[in-house]
């Protein structure tokens, strides 16, 4: 395609769309290579704290910061590329869609559907996710002047963000409640909740649905949404708490694993994008109507979203709440949505968005990249030390993989009290090979390299979960073949009633067996076109 078919089908002036041109070549460079924490080479987009190579990508969705800056020499530079886009936008063409899905094959054989693989990819797991939250987005409640109040929610209230809104947790009576139910559905009846803006009372019915679990839709807690006849934040006398900068409210899954939680955090970011800011200037209030504290063994990840500590909803017990600008953001339990629980279309891997997601943390955490310093790969071997899924015989297995010369091992126990879980990122971000049974650990495949593979050594009948993460990352994915050569060294656990269960048992794994996985997976990262081959040494080179 022609670069003046681009140009037509943009909605930006044209000297932007030289701006962004300049931005593209200037900045995104090549994005398998690049250090994740390298300074922006455009000092008037410090403040934005985005990765280099996503500063075009943010500035084709906001012209207007684009034409703050074109005129910055130290911004601008007049190459010509093809203009890049997230994706979501309505202008943006498929060529120019950021880290589009890689698939096996286009068209599933005896299948007929309207898309093909990698487009069926994108829209599910891909930026297309974010396309469709945004096409849904209705409003709920309509302001009559700008000085009113608003309210827009997508299907099933799964997104939603409002204006000037009045929250009255005087039923909230967490005290009453202190080992209860963490997303309680009764406390904001009819009046409790609204705005000084005409409820659209049809739309609102229509977001119920079947998502009935707290953490896949805020229906329950928006049900009431009602018409007032006075203005939150206007200082009136109806409210105790005005809160003047924008506010995420969050229903939280597990805090205690890795998995539940940056479902969370993917869910954040993308709401984000929903929302048009990647601000940390926002006030994340933390939903629980139970009076129960909340472990987070992730909580620094929190500073890639907010400069602000957490607040939790019990602070406001008792309070009426007016927010200035509210964001309900995407949640983690969302049927069919990411990354919990989510069939994949066969055959396809790497979400830009996910990927997106991963450099967004890894930027903003400063955890650095390093390319492989000895001309060794970077094995990473992590080691179970719960009661359940321990490797037995790992140090049998270590001792093999250390006797060849193209590997440097590393045995790693991402406890909490022995090691930082930015340290954990740090290591993890500088693996080519990461490695270890099925457990929650396994999440780390988000934080890998481009080129590298995650090696599951068994999946303990849980095949997709960490499969599909990796293909979600567009990270190599192995795992043992069968179950031969997989021993259980104790009988099987049995764990709230749900009987014999893979994943409560210890094991052996056949060292023969294991040696053949992990070469597959040498020669997965070696044969990798990202991968930075330039550090190894000639002699190992493929």
């Amino acid at each position: 395609m022609k670069m003046s078919v681009l140009y037509t089908r943009s909605r930006w002036p044209p000297v932007l769309v030289s701006y962004a041109i300049g931005l593209v070549m200037s900045w995104s460079g090549s994005s398998h290579t690049s250090d994740v924490s390298t300074p922006p080479t455009c000092p008037a987009l410090a403040h934005l704290r985005l990765p280099p190579e996503h500063l075009p990508y943010y500035l084709y969705s906001h012209p207007e910061v684009a034409a703050a800056v074109r005129n910055d020499t130290q911004c601008y530079r007049q190459h010509r590329a093809l203009l890049p886009c997230w994706g979501y936008e309505e202008d943006c063409p498929p060529e120019s869609r950021y880290s589009p899905p890689v698939c096996a094959q286009e068209w599933e054989k005896g299948k007929r559907h309207k898309l093909s693989n990698t487009e069926r990819f994108w829209w599910q797991a891909g930026f297309g996710y974010a396309r469709e939250q945004r096409r849904q987005l209705v409003t709920l409640c309509e302001a009559r002047s700008q000085e009113d109040s608003w309210l827009e929610c997508s299907h099933y209230a799964r997104y939603c963000k409002g204006r000037n809104l009045y929250l009255d947790f005087r039923r909230l009576k967490i005290h009453e409640n202190h080992f209860g139910k963490r997303f309680k559905r009764d406390i904001l009846g009819p009046g409790d909740i609204g705005g000084h803006c005409k409820v659209i009372t049809d739309r609102l019915t229509n977001m119920a649905g079947h998502e009935v679990h707290g953490l896949m839709s805020w229906y329950a807690e928006l049900e009431n949404f009602t018409s007032l006849n006075f203005r939150p934040t206007a200082g009136n006398e109806n409210c105790d708490v005005i809160l003047d900068t924008p506010t995420y409210f969050m229903k939280l899954d597990l805090g205690i694993n890795m998995y539940h939680h940056f479902c969370d955090f993917l869910n954040l970011y993308i709401s984000q994008h929903v929302n048009g800011s990647f601000s940390t200037d926002v006030n994340i209030i933390v939903w629980d109507t139970s009076g129960r504290s909340y472990k987070d063994m992730f909580g620094d990840t929190w500073r890639a979203f907010t400069d602000h500590p957490l607040i939790h909803l019990k602070n406001y017990d008792g309070k009426r709440v007016c927010v200035r600008e509210a964001i309900f953001p995407l949640l983690p339990r969302i049927a069919l949505g990411l990354y919990y629980n989510l069939p994949l279309v066969p055959g396809c891997k790497n979400s830009g968005l996910v990927r997106a997601f991963s450099r967004h943390v890894l930027y903003r955490l400063g955890i650095d990249h390093g390319q492989p310093q000895d001309g060794r790969l970077r094995v990473t071997f992590l080691s179970r030390t719960t009661r359940f899924r321990q490797v037995l015989n790992e140090d049998q297995l270590l001792a093999q993989l250390r006797t060849d010369p193209r590997l440097h091992v590393s045995k790693v126990d991402y406890k909490h009290r022995k090691m930082s879980f930015l340290e954990q990122l740090q290591h993890t971000q500088n693996t080519d090979i990461f490695i270890g049974i099925h457990g929650a650990g396994l999440t780390h495949a988000l934080f890998l390299p481009d080129w590298a593979c995650l090696l599951e050594i068994y999946n303990c009948g849980d095949e997709p979960c960490y499969r599909n993460l990796a293909a979600l990352r567009g990270v190599g994915y192995i795992t043992w073949e069968g179950s031969a050569g997989v021993t259980q060294m104790d009988e099987l656990g049995t764990y709230k009633g749900r009987g014999d269960y893979d994943k409560f048992v210890n094991y052996t794994v056949n060292p023969t067996e294991f040696r053949r996985l992990v070469e597959k997976a040498i020669m997965y990262v070696f044969n990798h076109p990202a991968f930075p081959s330039t550090h190894m040494h000639p002699k190992e080179e493929l």
